[in-house]
């Protein structure tokens, strides 16, 4: 009976010794190699399955791995771990870490699954997520690299599913025994901290600025603690705000560093505001959003994960708008000239809430002229364009910055910065307009030929000249607007002037 509650004592200690240093999973665990794993590990190396995954092949000996121990384990070079069934502990293959350099913080992983029966189980699959893993984050190595033949294809499925992916071919790797195999150079880098940069545009904004700082913030923390890898900025411009809201941004840039605060010299818009905070952003995704609370921070989630499946833009979407119905109709204006002067996807719905890629924003930055439109700029940059649906919420404080002149310009500028279309347009209808007046003039030369009785009308001839001069004054007028918008570029009339900043450098 004592001899017994020794045994069951002694098991219970190795459990326990087991469970501080063992690494967990699912179906398997890893633990330390230990002396006793010797006879395992000669016999499934000698395995002719496992045999003929290794370049050498020659007969694995206690002596072979006594030597590896020696040359590789003792002197740090290498890691190695027994692969245990989690439910039985049973050993059932081993896992290593080879050729460690804390220089490249870099070394080259393997497994061979020396049990037969435990073949096709996804053991390989676990031990590689948990040996990456722990490579990673105990090791703080930047890269795991392996080689494998090409035509194991098991092992090959098995190393993409924890990360790894192809960087190229080893051709013609001669093995031990004189066979020639060509394998597959394989690598997974460890996923590097990602800064978000929030860019908002500040006008009468005083009494919500706060709020909207403290939920980016707050959604920030929620994403990092669910483990996404994300740091974050906050880039406030003030628009030439005439109430306190610079004084706010003071005061929110006083009490954290990540806050960096943009005065503008005068009112130059949101674009212009926009474009001003892109010269400062570091990050490698920008989100942009409103200053009102509006535009929900706290589900900034959604747009990163679809930049993170690979879009380059994603613009938020309102199933239920709560602007005024004044607001809404300049938006859906805004939209349709997209559509027409822009070439904007017609299921594209764009909005002031969108995150995009850092290279996108460089792109922008390129763009030095008077007249900014962030949409015109994002949809000569890039066709990867989405939108995830988010919630509008109904404005707390205040008014819409956006007067009917103000929307008005906006659309304006849309159309006259980004597009020739309406040069176009102005060409076919003076065509028509010409076309039309000459088939009138025959119309009229027929009538008085047919019946010569018929007066010639004085109003139908002033209603075509009023007509007509009307249609070349709008061509002459749009032509003007071009022609005046070429001299203020060519003049280098600014974006924006700032005239100071808090919290950081221009980048």
């Amino acid at each position: 009976m004592q001899q017994e509650m020794g045994t069951g004592q002694r098991e219970e200690r190795d459990r326990q010794q087991e469970a501080a240093v063992r690494i967990e999973g699912e179906k398997v665990f890893l633990r330390p190699m230990e002396e006793q794993d010797t006879g395992n590990i000669v016999r499934w190396r000698n395995s002719s399955r496992v045999r003929c995954c290794f370049i050498y092949r020659e007969d694995f000996t206690p002596e072979s791995h006594q030597k590896w121990t020696d040359t590789m384990i003792h002197t740090g070079r290498a890691i190695q771990f027994i692969l245990c069934e989690k439910e039985s502990r049973r050993p059932v293959g081993s896992v290593y870490f080879r050729d460690i350099d804390d220089k490249k913080q870099e070394a080259e992983y393997g497994i061979f699954i020396g049990e037969e029966s435990a073949a096709g189980r996804g053991y390989g699959s676990e031990a590689a997520r948990l040996a990456v893993e722990y490579a990673f984050k105990q090791l703080g190595l930047e890269k795991v690299v392996l080689r494998v033949f090409t035509d194991n294809i098991p092992a090959i499925k098995s190393y993409e599913k924890a990360g790894f992916v192809k960087e190229g071919i080893l051709k013609a790797v001669e093995c031990s025994d004189g066979e020639r195999k060509d394998m597959f150079f394989m690598s997974v880098e460890r996923e590097k901290e990602k800064l978000i940069s929030f860019v908002i545009p500040c006008y009468r904004s005083a009494s919500t600025l706060t709020g909207v700082v403290a939920e980016i913030k707050g959604s920030m923390e929620l994403l990092q603690k669910e483990g996404k890898l994300y740091s974050y900025e906050v880039i406030l411009v003030n628009d030439s705000s005439p109430d306190d809201t610079f004084a706010v941004i003071r005061g929110l840039c006083r009490e954290d560093e990540k806050i960096r605060g943009i005065n503008l010299a005068k009112n130059f818009g949101q674009h212009a505001a926009l474009m001003a905070g892109f010269r400062f952003v570091r990050g490698d995704i920008v989100v942009c959003l409103d200053d009102d609370g509006q535009t929900p921070a706290d589900e900034v989630g959604k747009l990163l994960a679809a930049i993170e499946e690979g879009q380059d833009v994603v613009y938020a979407k309102y199933e239920h708008k709560k602007h005024s119905l004044f607001r809404n109709f300049g938006t859906y204006m805004n939209e349709e000239m997209a559509k027409v002067m822009l070439g904007k996807p017609k299921d594209l719905y764009v909005s002031s809430y969108f995150a995009a890629r850092r290279f996108v924003i460089e792109d922008m930055k390129k763009y030095t002229n008077a007249y900014p439109y962030v949409i015109g700029l994002v949809l000569r940059t890039t066709h990867k364009i989405s939108n995830v649906t988010v919630a509008h919420r109904e404005r707390e404080v205040g008014v819409s910055g956006y007067t009917f002149r103000k929307l008005l310009g906006l659309w304006f500028n849309g159309f006259t910065a980004f597009s020739v279309k309406p040069l176009r347009i102005a060409t076919a209808i003076g065509c028509t307009c010409s076309a039309i007046g000459f088939l009138y003039g025959i119309y009229t030369i027929v009538k008085k030929l047919v019946n010569p009785n018929v007066p010639l009308g004085f109003s139908s001839l002033m209603a075509a000249i009023v007509f007509m001069g009307g249609m070349t004054m709008i061509m002459l007028g749009l032509v003007g607007e071009y022609v005046g918008r070429m001299y203020i570029s060519m003049n280098n009339s600014p974006q924006y002037v700032i005239r100071e900043t808090v919290n950081g450098e221009e980048r």
